[in-house]
């Protein structure tokens, strides 16, 4: 009868579900624990490296003999020893130092699906900048700096290194398999090197930059990003990049050489300047500050990198040429030549020499279009160079460009300009469309020059804008400089449109394309991503070693003495940047020979299409 009586059934039923959820909650921490030990019984998994099979191998460590812990005992335990961790014995530790010491390669699949150069991430520009301010450091680097063009934040540590990191933590996971390396020539590869940086580590997006190349290094001056131009005024600092970054080819790793908190003298004017490199010394001309065309420069500067890192501007006289913008340089003999440009205003095609043994600034040709055949006046043209002219390849005005077809070049000994007629491509040609066997007229494209082992030069031209703003490009062309034929590269081009972008060529025979505006249909942004293609088939030894860094990104680590006995030249060795810590003895480390041989056999060259 007492299931009529509310009162009665309340004083029934409350002791017995509060003695029932007592259990329920030691059942359910009973399994918590025995799942816990469960997994703590999976084998550990640690990769060795087999030389003589050429494979990669998982050895299991069964440990069973340290979980074997009474439950009982351990429900008695103190509370602070029941979720003290278990400390990792030697084996475990030695599993992890073997997979942390080599990066996770990248297959396939994560190379498709890093294709896009930035992860991005939305944030509000309407925060407190003031506390910002006061709160950071002037040595500190500038994340907030790290903007594409479209206002959100580009970062090298995306989800997937997250995850990386994550399961590393846990426990060594199997490393991923690279692709296969493949030698392909003009074939456009885009260069992984940001997850090998941490934010900051690397230059920012940005364009109107030069960059220039030497064997072992790629360089990167200036350039300009409105994002960071906002960050900057907010300090009151110079509005573009006062930065000078050096790449290893070897390592594919970033180096910060110069700013303005090192280098006082950096110039201020670091936007469509003109770069060349002279005796592994960087020469610099030209160039305008922000706002663009208000403040030029016809200043020279010298930066040396290396040990003794500096810039310094160089003390000249003479006739000086304009203070001007987008020019283009070429070093002939001992002289400096510099051609064309423009003060914001008013454009040239003037040809001025700079002596660099006496310093002296010379006038050697001042262009009449109006009176006689000389080139019109232009900027952000390219130059090349074949020992006797300097050939000016398109470039332009506000509003118009030049043609490809009918190419303007200075005679170096007759003091004059010739005109050249080019070919067009012969596969136009022989489909009947002649007139699109020529580049189209553009500026503001990249150009590289490299020569051929039968004495041949060849200039590759790649992206850029005509002048109404409206048509972008993302072809790759070449033109050869002694029969003047016109040829696409049908084998590669650019992911998107890019034009305010620059190029180098390592004398290996590969080009390099950093940064940059990138064009799509709904869009404009800046971009830092770097790309490289193989111009030619170069020795064979360059390729063996293009393998050799494809598979092991950081010789750097180990000992050059190593390294040699391996078989890799002294000339190799010589491409790494000096080693900033003390080296372990070789038993430490793991074995470089055994590296090398449990990398796939080189693939053969890729027939072109």
């Amino acid at each position: 009868m007492n299931i009529l009586k509310p009162s009665k059934l309340k004083c029934i039923l409350l002791p017995k579900l509060r003695h029932t959820w007592t259990l329920l909650v030691f059942v359910a921490n009973l399994l918590q624990y025995i799942y816990r030990k469960v997994k703590n019984r999976q084998p550990q998994i640690q990769l060795q490296l087999n030389p003589n099979a050429n494979q990669l191998e998982y050895l299991h460590n069964n440990n069973n003999n340290n979980n074997n812990i009474d439950i009982m005992e351990q429900m008695e335990m103190p509370e602070e020893e029941q979720h003290r961790e278990p400390q990792a014995d030697a084996a475990d530790v030695a599993a992890v130092a073997v997979v942390q010491q080599r990066p996770e390669p990248m297959d396939a699949s994560d190379m498709e699906e890093n294709a896009d150069a930035d992860d991005e991430i939305d944030i509000d520009d309407d925060d407190d900048d003031d506390d910002d301010d006061e709160e950071e450091s002037e040595s500190e680097p500038e994340f907030e700096e790290i903007f594409s063009d479209d206002g959100e934040w580009t970062s090298s540590n995306d989800e997937s290194e997250m995850a990386t990191t994550t399961s590393n933590v846990g426990g060594p996971e199997p490393p991923k398999i690279k692709p296969i390396y493949c030698f392909q020539p003009l074939r456009l590869v885009k260069c992984q090197y940001k997850e090998k940086h941490c934010i900051g580590g690397f230059p920012l997006a940005r364009s109107g930059h030069r960059i220039i190349a030497s064997k072992t290094h790629l360089y990167s001056l200036g350039g300009y990003n409105p994002r960071s131009a906002l960050t900057a005024a907010r300090r009151g600092r110079c509005l573009l990049f006062q930065e000078l970054w050096s790449y290893n080819f070897a390592t594919s790793r970033w180096k910060l050489e110069l700013n303005a908190d090192n280098a006082r003298n950096m110039p201020v004017e670091l936007a469509s300047n003109a770069l060349a490199i002279h005796n592994n010394v960087l020469i610099s001309h030209g160039g305008t500050g922000y706002p663009f065309g208000e403040s030029c420069s016809n200043d020279c500067y010298v930066y040396r990198t290396g040990d003794n890192v500096s810039v310094d501007r160089l003390k000249v006289t003479g006739d000086l040429p304009m203070a001007q913008y987008g020019p283009g340089i070429v070093i002939h003999k001992h002289y400096l030549y510099t051609i064309g440009g423009t003060t914001g205003f008013d454009y040239s095609c003037d040809v001025y020499r700079l002596d660099l043994r006496t310093k002296i600034w010379e006038n050697v040709y001042i262009c009449r279009p109006e009176m006689r055949e000389d080139p019109e006046g232009r900027y952000r043209h390219e130059v090349v160079y074949d020992g006797k002219h300097i050939f000016v390849l398109g470039g332009g005005t506000s509003h118009s460009v030049y043609d490809l077809q009918r190419i303007p070049a200075y005679n170096l000994d007759a003091n004059c300009w010739d005109y050249f007629n080019t070919l067009p491509d012969p596969w136009f040609t022989s489909a009947g469309q002649s007139d699109k066997g020529y580049p189209k007229p553009r500026k503001c494209f990249s150009c590289v020059q490299h020569q051929l082992s039968n004495g041949d030069i060849e200039a590759f031209i790649t992206g850029g804008l005509q002048g109404d703003f409206s048509t972008y490009f993302s072809d790759i062309w070449k033109l050869n400089l002694r029969t003047k034929q016109w040829s696409i590269i049908q084998t590669a081009s650019l992911p998107r449109p890019l034009y305010f972008h620059s190029a180098a060529h390592s004398d290996n025979g590969c080009m390099y394309v950093f940064g940059g505006i990138e064009y799509n249909e709904k869009e404009m942004r800046r971009r830092n991503d770097l790309y490289k293609m193989w111009m030619t088939v170069p020795k064979l030894s360059e390729m063996c070693w293009d393998a050799i860094t494809y598979y092991n990104d950081n010789l750097d680590m180990y000992n050059r003495q190593t390294l040699l006995k391996s078989g890799i030249p002294k000339s190799f060795t010589e491409r790494l940047p000096p080693q900033g810590v003390t080296e372990n003895k070789d038993n430490d480390k793991p074995c470089i020979v055994a590296s090398f041989c449990t990398v796939p056999k080189r693939a053969r060259p890729a027939a072109l299409e």
